[in-house]
């Protein structure tokens, strides 16, 4: 498998002059803001910060300061810095905060590329709870604080700096640079080269009726890998470029297993049946089920998972065995929350069922998994 860190080892030597910008830097910079800067960096610091010189920062932190989402994160950054295509691209404005009351989990990061442009990277979900839930609340909420909280980040930082901007982001923060761009005025938007929406979820039908939206429609570059679910669930307008993934199954969600080739990514027809399965069983679901009742299942939902404890909320996500752990807490729990769970997971079950007369092999590959777990 060849991925980014092979595309750093291959092409890193190539500045932009001698290579111009392309997608697979877009993921690049996109993952770059998935690091927890707060001990290297100033909250919303103009003064740039050359790559190079924040590798090392980071990597001279004590081990007990040095917060990661996942070690790839560390090993990609000083690739980077010992590239000569990113070591010199500079970073400034970096942002980062969690509001538990506000439901809330926002950062995001800038990055001057050296040739008068510039990108800003938003970060998708990170380790909390909270901001799962968040992901979770965009199924009933028109906006979120994030994306507010996005709009606002790109609001200010066009009005500090000069010149046209890439925008991007990897699952939420992928629909949070669409968003951004989308609310943004007009002035701004002619400023934007292209957004770059890295399996990021879509939106509800309102805002695919908004006139902002509809502006950024053309400029909005959005990969997903072959068995995507993140990135296909709600809606959206445009296409989308399927990419070849190391992994399996909702693991492909991981950029780090997307595969690389030369300067591209590998890119595939269409997305695999598994894909198309979830994403009609998905918004079949979330169609059965009134913005209210939606609200209620998340809360509920998310009212469980903290009686477990659960610190990383990915991994209750992409484990079918956590999962199945997870529910089993709901004999403890009381009435309502079984009945507001077990009603959701109910119309879920109907609703997959209902797709399975065009994907029913799908069906049944879910079904052994919970069995497999039983067993466990």
């Amino acid at each position: 498998m060849t991925n980014v860190f092979d595309y750093l080892l291959w092409r890193g030597d190539l500045t932009l002059e001698q290579s111009p910008f392309q997608d697979v830097d877009g993921l690049i910079l996109t993952c770059l803001s998935y690091h927890f800067f707060t001990e290297v960096l100033e909250q919303y610091d103009a003064t740039p910060v050359r790559i190079e010189e924040l590798a090392q920062k980071v990597k001279d932190l004590p081990q007990e300061k040095l917060r990661m989402r996942d070690p790839q994160d560390v090993v990609l950054l000083q690739l980077m810095g010992k590239s000569q295509r990113f070591k010199n691209m500079e970073v400034c404005f970096y942002v980062d905060h969690v509001d538990l009351e506000k439901e809330a989990q926002f950062s995001a990061i800038t990055i001057l590329l050296g040739d008068g442009t510039f990108f800003i990277a938003y970060r998708g979900t990170d380790l909390t709870l909270i901001g799962w839930k968040e992901d979770f609340n965009m199924s009933f909420l028109d906006f979120v604080p994030a994306q507010i909280a996005a709009a606002a980040y790109l609001l200010y930082v066009s009005k500090n700096l000069p010149g046209k901007m890439r925008i991007g982001g990897h699952s939420k923060g992928g629909n949070l640079a669409v968003f951004a761009s989308a609310v943004s005025p007009q002035k701004i938007q002619e400023r934007i080269l292209c957004i770059y929406n890295h399996d990021g979820p879509g939106f509800q039908e309102g805002m695919l009726r908004f006139r902002g939206y509809k502006e950024i429609v053309p400029k909005i570059y959005s990969f997903v890998p072959e068995s995507s679910i993140i990135g296909m669930l709600m809606s959206r307008q445009g296409g989308y470029t399927v990419v070849k993934s190391a992994e399996k199954g909702l693991l492909q969600h991981d950029p780090y297993s997307w595969e690389v080739s030369g300067k591209d990514f590998i890119r595939l027809e269409s997305v695999s049946i598994e894909s198309k399965f979830w994403d009609k069983t998905l918004k079949s679901w979330l169609k059965s089920l009134t913005p209210e009742k939606r609200e209620k299942f998340v809360d509920a939902l998310f009212e469980l998972l903290s009686v477990t404890h659960a610190d990383d909320q990915g991994e209750v996500v992409l484990s079918p065995l956590n999962a199945y752990r997870t529910l089993q807490t709901l004999k403890d729990e009381d009435e309502e929350t079984k009945k507001v769970i077990l009603d959701g997971l109910r119309l879920l079950w109907l609703a997959a069922k209902k797709t399975a007369g065009d994907y029913g092999f799908a069906l049944q590959k879910l079904a052994g998994l919970i069995l497999l777990d039983k067993k466990r």
